[in-house]
C-alpha cells in the first residue's frame, strides 16, 4: 500500500533540510535509505555457469532474487546451483517446461507443461514455486483458466536481444520503466554474448540511490499488502 501523502511530504521536508545542511556523509546515508520496494526476476535457468554469475553479483551486493526455472532444467545436475540459490534466500518460481509459448496448445498441454515443472522444483529443491511466468510472455484465457499460480511479467530489460545491447542498454531499459512496486524481468540463462551480470552493476547502485529496496516476488506482495491471488486473467507487471 502507498504511504500517506502527509507522511511522504514530511519525510521529503526532513531529508531536503539534511541534505542542504548536513555533512557529506549524511547526505549518502539518507540517499541509501530505502523508500521504495522492487523485485528482480530472472527466466529460463538454471544454469551452473551462467546462473552462477548471477548470483555471485547479487551475493556482492546482498540483493534478493526470484527465479522463473524452466522445469527440463531443474535435475539433478543443477540440484547443487538450486540448493544454493535457496540457501541464499532466493525465491523459486515456474516457467514452464520449455521455451515454447503454451498459448496455442490444448489445455491438456499447458496442464501438464505446468505441474512437471511445479513436481520437478519441488523434487529437487525442495520448495514450492507459487509464481508463473509463461514464455515469452505469451498467454490466453486456457491457461489462466488451467494454471492456478499468480502469474507475473515485468519492466523488461530486453536482455534477450543477444549481441544488440550491452550492459548499459539493458540497465538503461529497466531504469525507464522503474516505479515503486515494480517487478523487473531479466534473464539468467540466454546465448552468449549475455551481459546481464554487467548491467546488474550498473542497475543495482543506481536503483538503491533512487531508495529502492529489493525483495523477492513473495516479499514484494507482502510488502504492499496485496494478495497475488487477487488478480484474475493479467499478469503483474507493479504491485500496488
Amino acid at each position: 500500500m502507498k504511504k500517506p501523502l502527509l507522511i511522504g511530504a514530511v519525510v521529503s521536508i526532513i531529508l531536503g533540510s539534511c541534505q542542504s545542511t548536513g555533512p557529506e556523509q549524511a547526505k549518502e546515508s539518507i540517499m541509501d535509505t530505502p523508500t521504495k520496494v522492487c523485485a528482480l526476476t530472472f527466466d529460463d535457468g538454471p544454469d551452473p555457469v551462467k546462473t552462477k554469475k548471477v548470483l555471485d553479483v547479487l551475493a556482492r551486493y546482498k540483493v534478493p532474487a526470484t527465479y522463473f526455472l524452466v522445469g527440463s532444467r531443474v535435475t539433478d545436475s543443477t540440484k547443487p546451483i538450486l540448493k544454493n540459490m535457496v540457501s541464499m534466500g532466493h525465491e523459486l518460481a515456474n516457467h514452464s517446461w520449455d521455451y515454447d509459448s503454451l498459448n496455442t496448445v490444448p489445455a491438456e498441454t499447458v496442464k501438464l507443461k505446468y505441474e512437471k515443472t511445479q513436481e520437478a522444483i519441488k523434487r529437487v529443491a525442495g520448495v514450492e514455486a507459487k509464481f508463473f511466468r509463461p514464455p515469452n510472455l505469451a498467454v490466453n484465457q486456457t491457461m489462466f483458466d488451467v494454471i492456478p499460480l499468480p502469474f507475473a511479467e515485468g519492466v523488461l530489460g530486453f536482455d534477450w536481444a543477444g549481441c544488440g545491447t550491452t550492459a548499459q542498454d539493458r540497465a538503461q531499459k529497466v531504469l525507464a520503466g522503474m516505479d515503486d512496486g515494480a517487478i523487473i524481468l531479466l534473464h539468467d540463462v540466454q546465448p552468449d554474448p549475455h551481459p546481464t551480470p554487467e548491467a546488474l552493476d550498473i542497475l543495482i547502485p543506481e536503483l538503491k540511490k533512487q531508495g529502492y529496496e529489493f525483495v523477492t516476488l513473495s516479499e514484494l506482495f507482502k510488502r504492499k499488502g496485496v494478495d497475488p491471488a487477487s488478480r484474475k486473467g493479467s499478469m503483474w507487471k507493479y504491485v500496488r
